[in-house]
């Protein structure tokens, strides 16, 4: 085998790899974006009809402190999905992938992706605006069950009413973050950088 073909067989067996590390997490995303909705709306559902304050404190704080931990956990994982599909782009024109579209150049899945040119009230259609929505309505909720507890609690006048106010304005900072974070300058993740030394570099 000649060193052009070696290096043409360990691009493909990269390739490979990446693709199936985008495949895992976009499993992963799908089950936590089933499971956390679920899990906020069942628990608000239950606990909302004339529980005690240290139930709704309980359970909301619970369910606040475990939800944030999804979060981090999946902004993490959004930005490897980020920087796996920057390295799939620039594998497949190493392999010189030819394009379905017939342009006579280089193309294949990730590279020739379709832009967010789908708007909804004006806004570009993307994976991060969808789970700035979940994400912002499931720590809404929580956040509205914890201050509803806790006005409950200090015996505050009409705490529910409140408790939802406090939740509405968790749930919109929680959106306009994530869209402040999907929109943030070399998104790729150190796409245009030097990547970290492998002896310091952060394995997660």
């Amino acid at each position: 085998m000649t060193d052009e073909e070696t290096t043409h067989e360990q691009l493909r067996l990269d390739y490979g790899q990446t693709t199936d590390l985008l495949r895992t997490l976009t499993d992963v995303r799908f089950k936590l974006l089933a499971f956390v909705p679920t899990i906020s709306g069942a628990a608000i559902g239950l606990l909302g009809h004339g529980r005690s304050a240290a139930e709704l404190l309980a359970v909301g704080a619970i369910g606040l402190v475990a939800t944030l931990g999804i979060v981090v956990y999946e902004l993490r994982n959004t930005q490897i999905y980020d920087y796996a599909v920057h390295r799939a782009k620039e594998l497949e024109g190493r392999l010189a992938l030819a394009s379905v579209f017939g342009s006579g150049g280089t193309g294949g899945f990730f590279t020739e992706r379709p832009g967010r040119d789908v708007r909804i009230f004006g806004l570009p259609v993307g994976h991060d605006r969808g789970l700035a929505l979940v994400y912002g309505a499931a720590i809404g909720g929580w956040c509205y069950m914890l201050s509803w507890g806790a006005l409950r609690a200090l015996d505050v006048s009409e705490p529910r009413k409140i408790g939802g106010a406090v939740g509405v304005i968790a749930g919109l900072a929680v959106l306009v973050e994530f869209l402040r974070i999907d929109g943030r300058p070399n998104k790729a993740g150190s796409a245009g950088e030097r990547a970290p030394d492998t002896a310091t570099a952060d394995p997660t």
